[in-house]
């Protein structure tokens, strides 16, 4: 009766549904907030094309500088320390990627921590084309290859990138910023050392709200970023992750594993009812027997 109970609790466990956890944040621009403002959506994609790793600590403790892949850091409001921004440094010259993607918030820091000219502006641009009014500025001037099968990106009260080295996606002609017109930047990328870092002026085209409007355009831009992705949740400063309850995972039968389930208990159950098992122990208690005689 003991092997029929081990038999089925076993095969039960091979089987049955497996219960994960599922983590959220209520963080804005959070991989593990899925609401509005979160960018679960994106967190989902990056996955896809490399694995996420969520750095929840300085980057100095958490060992980046020995980090392979890219970093991701998207509207960040927590000052960076000086060890970080080592750490970071050191992270890009072994030939590693950063996206900063920031407006208002503390990238401005970073990029001056990191000897960079470049800038996000303190002031949203006025463009003569948007989406739903003023807020929510499109552009279609974005170079080959992110242009791949893009008609335009959705924005929403974006800076932009003053001081560019290698504009990627600029606004319309025409746009007005501090009391000049023309184009700005809104993507630029840099090199740095033996790495390179990917400046966006706008947070909001991650988020879950634009996410399907700039999809294929994210995907253009993964290209220039070699995956594993390490995702920065350690300078968002309301990041509360949270159990939310579980997701339940369904187990294929694995019938060869089963197989050989069965077969163990099968040969257990001979060797304990043949009396087998006290073979050795016989033999044992014999040796020593003749060793004490």
């Amino acid at each position: 009766m003991a092997y029929v109970i081990l038999l089925i609790v076993g095969i039960a466990f091979l089987i049955m549904p497996l219960s994960v956890p599922v983590f959220k944040s209520s963080a804005q621009y959070s991989v593990l907030n899925t609401g509005w403002n979160g960018t679960s959506g994106f967190g989902k994609l990056l996955y896809s094309k490399g694995g996420v790793t969520p750095i929840l600590g300085p980057y100095d403790s958490v060992g980046l500088d020995k980090d392979k892949g890219t970093l991701v850091v998207i509207g960040p409001n927590l000052p960076f320390t000086a060890r970080e921004i080592e750490a970071l440094k050191q992270f890009l010259e072994n030939g590693n990627t950063l996206l900063l993607a920031d407006d208002f918030g503390t990238g401005n820091q970073l990029l001056k921590g990191l000897g960079l000219e470049e800038r996000f502006s303190s002031k949203q641009p006025l463009t003569p084309v948007f989406l739903k009014n003023g807020d929510f500025p499109i552009t279609a001037e974005i170079k080959t290859p992110l242009s791949s099968g893009v008609s335009f990106i959705v924005m929403y009260k974006p800076s932009v990138i003053l001081n560019p080295t290698n504009p990627l996606v600029t606004t319309p002609n025409g746009t007005y910023l501090k009391g000049e017109y023309g184009t700005f930047a809104i993507v630029d990328s840099v090199k740095y050392g033996r790495g390179k870092i990917i400046l966006v002026s706008d947070p909001d085209i991650f988020t879950n709200s634009l996410f399907k409007e700039n999809e294929r355009f994210i995907e253009n831009l993964l290209n220039y970023m070699p995956g594993p992705y390490l995702v920065d949740e350690a300078h968002h400063k309301d990041f509360n992750p949270y159990s939310s309850g579980t997701i339940t995972i369904r187990r294929a039968v694995n019938k060869k594993l089963v197989f050989y389930y069965v077969l163990t208990i099968a040969v257990l159950a001979f060797i304990v009812e043949s009396g087998l098992w006290m073979k050795p122990l016989e033999w044992s208690l014999a040796l020593l027997a003749r060793f004490f005689k």
